[in-house]
C-alpha cells in the first residue's frame, strides 16, 4: 500500500490532544471539568475535520497523514499512524461519538460525583480509539486496543448501575481473553515473517500479501477472528454485551455501541481479510451464514425485551450481523453495504442509547412500558426518537437503509435463496423497531402523568441534534460517504483478495 505523509501530524495530534485535556482537568477545580472535557473533544472534532479537508478523495486506497517513529528497532516496532478511506471514516465517527457522549454527559443527571475521573476516562476513551483506527503497526495497534478497555472499566464500575461490578469484570474478562488470542495470532505471524525473510515486523504495510501456508493462514485468520467477534460481537460471543449495556450509564452505553464495537469488525476487514485473504475466502461461506444467524437470533432476543436499554444492546448485535455477513460476500456490493452499516449503526445506536438514557432521567425507569403514549406529552423527543428509529430499521431514506439494501443486492449476486434469507433476516431486525415505535406513538397514557413529561431541551437535545444531522446526510446523501472507501474496495478486491470485478 501506499504511504503519504503530510506537514502537520493530524493523528498524532488527535491522539495527543484529549490526552492532553485529561491531565489539564486534574489541576483544575472539578466543576471545570466537564467545559475542558467539552473543549477536548471539540477541538479534537475540529482537527479531524481539517484533516477530512485536506484527505485526497481521489486516493483513498492510499495511507494519508502518514506519520512512523521508531519505538523499537530490533523487534520492527513503530508507532506507524495514517489514515486511508476505511480509517478516515472511522476516524471521524470517533470524534463525533466522543463530542456527543461528553454533551449528553453535561445534561445527564446521574452524573453527579468525581466528575474529573468521570470525564477523564471518556478523554481517554478517545484517544485510544483513534488508536485503533489509525494505526498500522499490529504491536501498536494492540496496544491501543487493549488500553480501550480501561477507561470503559472503570465508566462501568463506577457510574453504573445496580449490577456495574459484575458487568464490568465481565466486560473485561471477555475482551482480555479473547485478545490474548489476537496477541497470539500477532506472534505467530511475526515469527513466521523471521523464519522467511529474516526479520522480525509488526508493520501491517510489510505483512500484507506475505505468502502463507493454507493451514496456518486459516489457523492465523481464526486467531485473529475470536478476539474481533467477541469484540464486535456477533452471537454467540455476545453474551457480556446486554450486561455492559445495561449498566453503564448513557454516555458509556453511547460510545461503547458507537465505536468501540466498530473496533471488532474495523479490524475484521482490515486484518482478518487483508493480511488473510485465502482463509477469508475459504471461510466466507461459513461467516456469512454466522452473521445471518446472528442477526434472526440477536432480534428475536431484542422483541423479548422489557428494558430499553437491553432492547437497544441486543439489537446493537442484530446490526453487527449485518456488517459481518457483508463483509464476507467479499464482493464491492457487500463490502460496501458492510462499512456504510457500521458508520449508520455508529450514529443510530449512540441515538437509541441516549434515547434510553432520557427515559430514565425522566421517570428513573428503563421498564418499555414507561414509553407509552410518550408522543402525546412530548411532541419533539418522539420526533427525534422516530427519526432515529426508522434509520435502524432500514427506511428508505434512513442511515441503515444503504447497508440492508446493498447487502441484498450482494448476495443476489451468489444466489437468490442467499438474498431471500438476507431478506428474512432483515424482516425481523425490523419487527423489534416496529414494537418500539408502536408502543411509543400508539399506547396510550393517562394525563395524570403529564408532569413527568418534559420535552426535551438543553444539553440532550445539542447531542440528539449532533447524531440526527448526520442520520439524515448517509440516507439521504450516501454518495458523500461511499466516496471515503470507494478506492480501499477496490484495492482490497483487486490486489489483496485477487477477485475479478
Amino acid at each position: 500500500m501506499e504511504k503519504v505523509g503530510f506537514d502537520f501530524p493530524f493523528i498524532s495530534v488527535s491522539i495527543i490532544t484529549p490526552v492532553v485535556f485529561s491531565l489539564l482537568i486534574l489541576f483544575f477545580k472539578e466543576k471545570y471539568a466537564k467545559y475542558l472535557a467539552l473543549l477536548g473533544t471539540g477541538l479534537t472534532l475540529l482537527i479531524s475535520l481539517i484533516a477530512l479537508s485536506w484527505f485526497d478523495f481521489s486516493k483513498t486506497e492510499v495511507v494519508q497523514f502518514y506519520e512512523e517513529y521508531t519505538i523499537l528497532e530490533e523487534l520492527g516496532v513503530k508507532l506507524s499512524l495514517g489514515a486511508d478511506g476505511l480509517s478516515m471514516l472511522m476516524y471521524i465517527l470517533t470524534t463525533l461519538v466522543s463530542l456527543v457522549a461528553v454533551i449528553w454527559s453535561m445534561g445527564d443527571e446521574a452524573i453527579k460525583s468525581r466528575l474529573k475521573e468521570y470525564y477523564i476516562a471518556f478523554l481517554l476513551t478517545e484517544a485510544f480509539v483513534i488508536g485503533v483506527f489509525t494505526s498500522f503497526d499490529l504491536i501498536v495497534f494492540y496496544v491501543f486496543y487493549e488500553l480501550t478497555l480501561l477507561p470503559m472499566l472503570f465508566v462501568i464500575g463506577i457510574w453504573g448501575y445496580k449490577l456495574r461490578l459484575y458487568s464490568a469484570y465481565k466486560f473485561f474478562v471477555y475482551i482480555f481473553i479473547s485478545s490474548l488470542f489476537l496477541l497470539l495470532g500477532i506472534a505467530s505471524l511475526s515469527v513466521y515473517h523471521y523464519k522467511v525473510n529474516g526479520s522480525f515486523t509488526f508493520s501491517y504495510f510489510e505483512l500484507l500479501g506475505l505468502n502463507i501456508p493454507n493451514g496456518f493462514e486459516i489457523f492465523l485468520f481464526l486467531l485473529f477472528f475470536i478476539a474481533f467477534a467477541v469484540k464486535t460481537p456477533i452471537v454467540p460471543f455476545h453474551t457480556w454485551l446486554p450486561d455492559a449495556h445495561g449498566e453503564a450509564p448513557t454516555a458509556g452505553s453511547v460510545v461503547l455501541a458507537a465505536i468501540l464495537l466498530k473496533m471488532g469488525t474495523y479490524a475484521l476487514l482490515r486484518f482478518n481479510i487483508g493480511l488473510f485473504p485465502d482463509a477469508a475466502r475459504e471461510l466466507a461461506p461459513y461467516l456469512v451464514a454466522l452473521g445471518i444467524y446472528s442477526i434472526v437470533m440477536a432480534s428475536w432476543m431484542t422483541i423479548s425485551q422489557t428494558n430499553i436499554k437491553r432492547f437497544v444492546a441486543y439489537s446493537s448485535v442484530s446490526h453487527m450481523g449485518f456488517v459481518v455477513a457483508a463483509m464476507f460476500l467479499l464482493n464491492v456490493e457487500g463490502i460496501r453495504a458492510s462499512v456504510i452499516e457500521m458508520f449508520a449503526h455508529g450514529l443510530t445506536s449512540a441515538g437509541l442509547f441516549m434515547v434510553a438514557g432520557f427515559v430514565y432521567n425522566r421517570l428513573h425507569t428503563y421498564n418499555f412500558s414507561s414509553l407509552r403514549g410518550a408522543i402525546k406529552f412530548m411532541p419533539l423527543f418522539a420526533t427525534i426518537t422516530a427519526t432515529i428509529a426508522f434509520a435502524a430499521m432500514g427506511l428508505p431514506g434512513g442511515s441503515s437503509f444503504w447497508g440492508k439494501f446493498l447487502t441484498v443486492v450482494a448476495s443476489r449476486e451468489y444466489s437468490t435463496v442467499l438474498a431471500l434469507l438476507v431478506l428474512v433476516a432483515a424482516f425481523f431486525s425490523g419487527a423489534y423497531v416496529l414494537y418500539f415505535m408502536k408502543t411509543l406513538y400508539l399506547d396510550v397514557r393517562e394525563e395524570s402523568v403529564l408532569i413527568h413529561f418534559r420535552d426535551v431541551n438543553g444539553y440532550p437535545l445539542v447531542a440528539f441534534v449532533l447524531i440526527v444531522i448526520p442520520v439524515l446526510m448517509v440516507g439521504l446523501l450516501p454518495f458523500i460517504f461511499f466516496a471515503f472507501y470507494e478506492g480501499y474496495i477496490f484495492h482490497l478486491l483487486k490486489y489483496v483478495l485477487k477477485i475479478p470485478f
